[in-house]
């Protein structure tokens, strides 16, 4: 499935200013991972970081007094931009599509949450981690697993085609050697469906593709996703996300 960048780099930079507030799975999420790379991270250790959004992850990463740290994404958040002149001479960043942009190198982390799955060719973008990587660098990343945001795709027919924990498996095999594995679940509740659409918008996540509400589409989108998925606490919209810890191999990349 092809993405189209300018379209997520449009919805992401149009809810920059609401994402930290409504992002509560997304928050969790990069604190997850933090907790599962960290005990594979040096000291000194020079951090990449893909797909920054707001600094959620990054934030980590500055507090541990790590090494040099370059982050990158679609679009350079005001909120990575003041973390940047807070931390001078540690922090750079870098924007544009972290598929074919040069990042140099090398580095000995690649962090990443909860962006690989945009990505149009999951298994070059490993091996192109792998490039700026030593044997034994480090990638940890989260992504999703199918049954993501279910709720709403199976009303809207609009989602990812998210890799599921064997594929991402197959995609990691040849130029990294998986350390940790984990599966989760984070399930929020809002008081209506209008809600659920109102913070996916405020989260960037509508950057799939346009979806467009007649007044009849609406309605019945509300009868049937109340219907389905309401609850004592209000109706829920459910993240799975998936976490890897892996090591380089050290082997050379394939081409292109």
């Amino acid at each position: 499935m092809s993405m189209d960048t300018a379209l997520i780099r449009q919805r992401f930079s149009a809810a920059s200013a609401s994402y930290d507030a409504e992002a509560l799975a997304q928050q969790h999420i990069a604190a997850r991972l933090w907790e599962l790379a960290t005990p594979h991270l040096a000291l000194e250790a020079s951090v990449l970081e893909i797909g920054a959004g707001t600094g959620l992850l990054t934030r980590f990463v500055l507090a541990a007094q790590l090494g040099s740290l370059t982050v990158n994404d679609l679009y350079i958040s005001p909120q990575v931009q003041e973390l940047a002149l807070q931390f001078p001479g540690r922090m750079q960043y870098r924007e544009g599509d972290a598929e074919h942009l040069d990042f140099g190198g090398p580095f000995d982390a690649v962090l990443s949450a909860s962006t690989v799955q945009w990505f149009a060719d999951i298994t070059a973008f490993f091996d192109r981690c792998a490039k700026v990587l030593p044997k034994g660098g480090l990638l940890a990343f989260s992504s999703f697993l199918p049954g993501n945001l279910q709720e709403v795709a199976d009303l809207t027919g609009v989602g990812l085609p998210y890799c599921g924990a064997e594929e991402l498996q197959g995609h990691l095999a040849r130029p990294f050697e998986l350390l940790a594995m984990e599966l989760g679940e984070v399930t929020l509740h809002f008081a209506s469906p209008r809600d659920v659409l109102l913070h996916l918008r405020r989260t960037g996540v509508t950057g799939i593709r346009s979806v467009v509400w007649g007044k009849n589409s609406y309605k019945d989108f509300v009868a049937s996703y109340t219907a389905r998925y309401g609850t004592e606490q209000g109706v829920r919209l459910t993240y799975r996300p998936v976490y890897v810890v892996a090591k380089s191999k050290g082997l050379p990349c394939s081409k292109p």
